[in-house]
């Protein structure tokens, strides 16, 4: 029998080869870091995206929290981000979520339930438009002001009924913008509302940030103490 390490790594690296970003095209930067609960290897938060072949100018993303944490949600993360992959290129950004959420619904088990944050990035003009599924709310930097602030998208769950409420927001990254996603694991913990989570992250973030691009995301991570959920955050940014 396959020892369960190897199993699990195996789990694991099928889902990240699935959700790696696309290269940009000149002008544009991303980066991304993930962080499992309990110290585990292996967690349920993944993304996956898609950059037009037939312009190379529209950048679709979906940065997906699966119910649970640890080992324990990534063979649901991996099916649900296999569904993912087939539906993102094929389906009008509008039926993505709602596809996915029919997705889930018909699963065997009550506990088929993620939340899910979508971007569609014109990287042409810097035109956005996001639609979030239970998500925290992303941020924006203003390479101007020099700070994060935050958007207002939320949303309900996936796969908790037939019409889940899918809440829109967008805007213009002008040069020097960014956006920031992240999972709930980032913000919340039993000590504090989830509001406080934000406003620390924001200020993590900012200082993060101004220290440089690379790396970026790691260092936000590493300050996220290891609790009962998986985290993750995703950056992309202007240049």
């Amino acid at each position: 029998m396959e020892d369960d390490g190897v199993s699990w790594a195996r789990l694991r690296e099928r889902l990240l080869s699935r959700g790696r970003m696309p290269a940009l095209p000149e002008g544009w930067r991303h980066q991304s870091a993930m962080l499992a609960a309990h110290g585990h290897a292996y967690g349920g938060d993944f993304i996956v995206a898609d950059l037009r072949a037939a312009t190379g100018r529209l950048l679709r993303t979906v940065l997906v929290d699966v119910c649970g944490g640890g080992e324990t949600a990534v063979p649901a993360a991996l099916q649900f981000a296999g569904a993912l992959e087939s539906l993102i290129p094929v389906v009008p950004g509008d039926e993505l979520l709602p596809d996915a959420n029919a997705y889930l619904l018909r699963q065997p088990s009550e506990e088929a339930i993620a939340t899910a944050v979508q971007l569609d990035l014109d990287l042409a003009t810097g035109d956005y438009l996001i639609r979030s599924a239970g998500h925290p709310p992303a941020l924006v930097w203003s390479g101007e002001e020099r700070r994060w602030r935050i958007d207002n998208a939320r949303g309900t769950a996936l796969g908790v009924s037939v019409e889940p409420e899918i809440v829109e927001s967008g805007g213009v990254l002008a040069p020097g913008d960014a956006l920031l996603f992240y999972t709930d694991g980032v913000v919340e913990s039993r000590s504090a509302d989830i509001e406080v989570g934000i406003a620390w992250l924001q200020e993590t973030a900012r200082a993060s940030y101004l220290t440089g691009w690379e790396g970026a995301a790691r260092r936000i991570i590493d300050r996220v103490d290891r609790g009962d959920d998986d985290r993750a955050v995703l950056i992309l940014a202007r240049d």
